[in-house]
């Protein structure tokens, strides 16, 4: 089941999801928007590589925006920490007017399980340049109610992005 707003509100207030800060203008019917925050990551080698811990390096966005060009992943976390508790979960999915502007936002990977704290990570890539801002909307994520979770993420042997803080790059490579 997809949380609606009033539960959104009550599950902030019981502690179970964790936006913070948290704006209630941001507040949808079944999500919450979430704002970019200016620092970024890109990899530096021209080759990326599942086994390795790939090279990347830390920018930061102006006031008077970035360029995307395609042909690069960017790295971008949110402004928020993110939580959820208990038998919840999330997605994150991109904003719809940034999709038509052809901006695809956490272009894979976006399920929150169950116990996960800290901040989001998001993939950017651009279909053509595009300017992005600082502390802009840049993603929306919406909460579900699941059966009963045995092992939470924030439990199990692995967990590489557990209380996660800013830009974190692919930890692929402890998967080999």
């Amino acid at each position: 089941m997809i949380l609606a707003d009033k539960r959104i509100k009550e599950e902030i207030a019981n502690g179970n999801i964790i936006i913070s800060p948290f704006d209630q203008k941001y507040l949808n019917p079944n999500s919450v928007d979430l704002t970019l925050n200016p620092t970024f990551k890109i990899y530096t080698e021209n080759v990326l590589d599942v086994k390795k811990e790939n090279q990347s390096i830390a920018l930061e966005m102006a006031e008077e925006g970035f360029v995307l060009q395609p042909g690069c992943v960017y790295l971008y976390a949110c402004n928020e920490k993110i939580g959820v508790k208990g038998n919840l979960c999330a997605k994150v999915e991109g904003k719809s007017s940034l999709g038509r502007l052809g901006l695809f936002v956490h272009v894979t990977a976006g399920w929150i399980d169950a116990n996960f704290e800290g901040s989001l990570v998001l993939e950017l890539v651009a279909t053509q340049p595009i300017k992005i801002y600082p502390n802009m909307k840049i993603c929306q994520i919406a909460f579900y109610e699941t059966t009963e979770v045995e092992i939470g993420y924030d439990k199990i042997k692995g967990s590489k992005y557990m209380n996660q803080e800013g830009v974190v790059a692919s930890k692929m490579h402890k998967n080999f």
